[in-house]
């Protein structure tokens, strides 16, 4: 079975070593779990959007379809510059997005899981429309479980899990306090595999 990990710079996890990013540790665990059963591909690319992933569908995630597709977007759709009083991409068209995703998955008879994203620090300084970073994405978390219910498909909710284990930020995010630290690889990994094979039963 194809496990395609489909996002931004989280996904992608270029700030730590290749062996250390996530979706390399999933595949690790996979393997020890049911050898030669699972493939994962990193289709995380830093920087993107939901609508920049959309833009790359065709040459990036039909090809490797079908496949479980883990759906990793928010950060980048809910970022404000300096200059703009909105989103780079706005909430009504993430969803949109989203369930675009889903239904195109499905239709290539591959599966989606929606990911919440992790929590993260408190990210200095305030965002172009007066409000800091982490108050500008919060709504676009509750939006990935909103759409991930009205689908009726599966959603793993990163904040609650870390809540939880009861994750450490100062370990698990690097200086940004948004990306993942070699650590908060290791840590994201075990969440994704844990709900993977526990609550999906793949």
């Amino acid at each position: 079975m194809n496990i395609i990990c489909f996002g931004d710079s989280i996904t992608e996890a270029a700030e730590v070593a290749p062996t250390d990013r996530w979706p390399t540790v999933l595949q690790s665990q996979l393997d020890e779990w049911k050898s030669d059963g699972f493939k994962v591909h990193n289709l995380g690319i830093g920087g993107h959007t939901s609508a920049q992933g959309f833009d790359r569908l065709d040459e990036d995630l039909l090809p490797v379809l079908p496949g479980l597709v883990l759906i990793q977007f928010g950060f980048n759709d809910a970022n404000v510059r300096d200059w703009a009083v909105v989103p780079r991409v706005g909430i009504d068209e993430f969803k949109k997005n989203l369930c675009e995703f889903h239904r195109i998955i499905i239709a290539c008879q591959g599966r989606s899981v929606f990911i919440i994203n992790h929590t993260i620090g408190a990210v200095p300084g305030e965002q172009g429309n007066g409000q800091s970073y982490k108050d500008n994405v919060e709504p676009y978390n509750i939006a990935i479980g909103q759409i991930a219910e009205e689908l009726q498909t599966s959603c793993i909710d990163l904040p609650s899990m870390m809540t939880q284990r009861q994750v450490d930020l100062g370990t698990f995010l690097t200086e940004d306090q948004i990306h993942l630290s070699a650590d908060g690889n290791r840590v994201y990994a075990d969440m994704v595999f844990d709900d993977l094979v526990i609550a999906l039963r793949i």
